[in-house]
């Protein structure tokens, strides 16, 4: 949960691109990715869409593999110009991951919220990009905001 910190839940809401950060079991080195999501005051939602991936299964996505096995992970916006170094900043989010799959197709599960939250912030999922049956939630555990200021 983020307490009061309106420039946080700002960057979150208005933020379109992050990066995530998963850790492969294999060599226990870093996995990152760019991720669209979603945030609803507690959670971080990311969508396993149905964009065309190198597997077909889901859950064979390296950044799910990790997941299972390693629930840690980091999560970055950030904000570079530039022509102007004083809008220079990012956010780090560290937290636990898990995977969250609709079997029910019951319209109160934490994936439908997921997917309304989704399909409100990226124009894309109504029109062109089917929404899947899982995402990735993020449950924050650590924030760390830094903004340049000379």
């Amino acid at each position: 949960m983020i307490e009061c910190k309106s420039d946080i839940v700002e960057t979150l809401n208005n933020s379109r691109i992050a990066r995530l950060a998963t850790v492969d079991p294999e060599n226990n080195q870093p996995y990152l990715v760019p991720v669209v999501f979603a945030f609803d005051g507690n959670n971080i939602f990311i969508p396993i869409d149905d964009k065309p991936k190198k597997t077909i299964n889901s859950n064979q996505l390296k950044r799910v593999k990790n997941i299972q096995k390693n629930p840690n992970i980091s999560f970055l916006i950030d904000t570079y110009d530039d022509e102007d170094w004083n809008n220079l900043s990012y956010l780090i989010i560290q937290g636990k991951a898990r995977i969250v799959v609709n079997r029910l197709k019951d319209k109160n599960t934490t994936i439908n919220t997921a997917h309304s939250l989704l399909s409100e912030k990226y124009l894309q999922y109504k029109k062109l990009v089917g929404m899947g049956d899982s995402c990735i939630v993020i449950d924050i555990q650590k924030v760390i905001k830094w903004k340049y200021s000379n």
